[in-house]
């Protein structure tokens, strides 16, 4: 409850004053009613960015696709447990080839030895196999 009186405060303070908040959280759900846009970032590299509502409606990354899913909704049947992410993060102190999300990534190609690029218009995203279905907003 603490949360959601700060996110709440911070989104009327936003209001009232036409500012900008930027918020650095590894919780979709907590933020995901109080931001115009979202920026995701694995291993240190942005993977997707766009309109809140592009990336929560329609992930293009798999690696923001699998976050979503992770995540808690009222709007879901309770289930016994929320799917994980398989695998483990990349260690910090090796340098990163290709696409960093690759070894975890149920969509990998042989392409993703090859560090993907930002693409898209406004919904931006970098794999060279983005989530079936999601075309660029």
């Amino acid at each position: 409850t603490v949360q959601a009186q700060i996110l709440s405060l911070l989104g009327t303070l936003r209001e009232r004053r036409g500012m900008s908040v930027l918020l650095i959280s590894h919780d979709l759900g907590a933020v995901a009613g109080i931001t115009d846009r979202v920026a995701v970032m694995y291993a240190g590299r942005l993977v997707e960015i766009g309109p809140a509502e592009a990336v929560y409606a329609a992930p293009r990354h798999p690696y923001t696709a699998a976050l979503l899913a992770c995540c808690a909704r009222a709007d879901r049947p309770r289930a016994d447990r929320l799917p994980a992410i398989p695998g483990a993060p990349p260690d910090p102190r090796l340098p990163l080839a290709g696409c960093a999300f690759a070894p975890r990534c149920p969509r990998a190609l042989p392409a993703c030895a090859e560090r993907p690029p930002l693409e898209g218009h406004r919904h931006l995203a970098a794999c060279h196999n983005p989530v079936p279905g999601r075309e660029a907003a």
